[in-house]
Parts: structure tokens; sequence; C-alpha cells
């Protein structure tokens, strides 16, 4: 049996529930003017919704060979610590670069970082994968939501 599996599937049940209960605090407003409650309780939902699928769907042969298989903890913890060290250090980065230095270096560091968190990825992919991201940050955020956030800042 696939403990794990129900272990993760239970947990992101448990936090898009508590999201979504959390949510109805706020206003949820309307579908052209979301409230602060909108976006969380639809998020809330949607965790919730996968968690669910996650725990009824069948395991593969792929996952059933992997139990039979299993490593030992110190060696899953060894083989993930790098992706994990990098995602969330590049979040870490996100927060400050875009604090002092806008949206361009923040998103350009969190994309770099990310990618270069996996080893099959090289410095030049993960580079121009930056660089394509940015470039859709820019017209997105930017220009078509106009969002707050400057391009660039000295500050």
């Amino acid at each position: 049996m696939h403990k794990q599996k129900y272990y993760s599937a239970g947990f992101m049940l448990l936090i898009g529930v508590a999201t979504a209960l959390g949510s109805l605090d706020y206003g949820m407003g309307t579908m052209a003017r979301m409230g602060p409650g909108y976006f969380p309780l639809l998020l809330g939902i949607l965790l919730a919704l996968i968690g669910i699928l996650i725990a009824v769907t069948p395991d593969s042969p792929d996952e059933i060979r992997a139990d039979v298989e299993r490593e030992p903890f110190a060696v899953i913890v060894r083989r993930r610590l790098r992706p994990w060290g990098a995602a969330v250090g590049s979040v870490i980065a996100f927060i400050v670069v875009g604090k002092y230095g806008g949206l361009v270096p923040a998103t350009f560091v969190l994309i770099l970082g990310s990618a270069l968190g996996d080893p099959k990825n090289s410095v030049k992919a993960s580079f121009w994968l930056a660089v394509g991201v940015v470039a859709f940050a820019i017209a997105a955020f930017h220009y078509g939501l106009q969002l707050q956030f400057p391009l660039f800042s000295w500050g």
C-alpha cells in the first residue's frame, strides 16, 4: 500500500479546506470585482480537489514498482535537497531583489535559481528560460495588468 500518497493527499485536502474556510472571513465580491476572499476561496477549493484526485487515482505500475524498490530515507533527502534549496532560496531572493531591484531582476533571479535546482538543466538553458519568463512577466504584469511593481528600482 502506498501510504505516502494518502498522507500527501490528506495534507493537500486539509490545507485546501482550511484555506477555503479562512477565506470566508473576507468579502468575496464578484467575478468582475473580486474581493480579498475570492482568490483564496478558489485556490482552497482547487487544492482540496487535487488532494481528492490524488487519493482516488489508482497507482501506476511505476509507483507500485517504486514501493517494492524503496530507497533509504537519507538517499531520498540528499537527492531532493538541491531542488528544494533552490526553490526556497529563489523565492527568498525574489522578495529581496524585488524590493530593492524591481520586477525584472527579481523575476530573473527567481527563474534562474529555480531552474538551476534541477541538475539536468544547463546554465545556458536556465539563462534563456529566465530571459523568456522575464519578457512574459513584463508583458503580462507590467503592461497587461498594470501591476504597481516597478520594472527597475534602485532603492
